[in-house]
């Protein structure tokens, strides 16, 4: 574990910030809205990347989520925001039955997807857009870490998350010469390559939706990378 947490940190550390900066669709499927949920998805609104689109997309035109995307783009007029309501049901899985309906108005050649209720730092573009700079990678995802609630379950996961999974995902990571598995935190994906293996489509029927993509990913022969950003997940359990 010693190993694999110093590669990381050492990437971290010597990891180059300039170069490879391509537009990306940023894909962002709601359903209902915490409290932390206008600050996490305003985290995303302030990025310092010279090109991106975020796309939200609910299923149920009454979420409580809409009125918070309104006002994002009343905050923040200059970005290309959209709201999408997905009135279909394309399969059991209900982010990907939305996911399948927002991919069609994406308009950049890369698509980044990521839950509601992650709150990202403002480099976080750049740090994972620049895995592929390498043309091998298809996808990529980051590490991320819990930040608890006022109740012990919330800061019991908190603690689990830094002890138990960081380490499980880096040393999977060091044991198999690199990952072939994603994280709910961040999909990002080189277009051609989530093409390759049937688009979101291929894990309608999927409740672990986020590993399945990256497997048939990796299984295509495209690279998955580990970005060098930890992002934050907000715990309220």
């Amino acid at each position: 574990m010693s190993v694999a947490a110093r590669w990381f940190f050492h990437k971290r550390r010597f990891a180059k910030r300039d170069g490879f900066r391509p537009p990306v669709s940023i894909l962002k499927p709601l359903c209902g809205a915490d409290p932390n949920v206008y600050n996490s998805l305003r985290s995303h609104c302030i990025q310092k990347y010279p090109e991106f689109e975020i796309i939200f997309g609910v299923s149920d035109p009454e979420d409580a989520a809409i009125p918070v995307v309104r006002q994002l783009m009343d905050d923040f007029p200059e970005l290309e925001i959209q709201l999408v309501v997905c009135s279909q049901l394309r399969g059991a899985n209900y982010k990907i039955s939305n996911l399948i309906q927002m991919l069609p108005l994406a308009r950049h050649p890369y698509v980044l997807v990521n839950d509601s209720d992650i709150c990202v730092g403002p480099h976080y573009l750049q740090q994972v857009m620049s895995e592929f700079q390498d043309s091998r990678v298809g996808m990529v995802t980051c590490l991320y870490r819990g930040i608890s609630g006022k109740t012990l379950g919330a800061k019991l996961e908190a603690l689990g998350i830094s002890t138990d999974f960081i380490p499980g995902v880096l040393s999977a990571r060091q044991l198999e010469d690199g990952i072939r598995f994603g994280l709910g935190s961040t999909l990002a994906f080189y277009r051609k390559a989530l093409e390759s293996i049937g688009g979101f489509e291929c894990v309608a029927d999927y409740l672990g939706d986020d590993y399945e993509l990256v497997r048939r990913v990796a299984a295509a022969g495209y690279v998955v990378a580990l970005a060098e950003c930890v992002v934050e997940h907000h715990l309220l359990v």
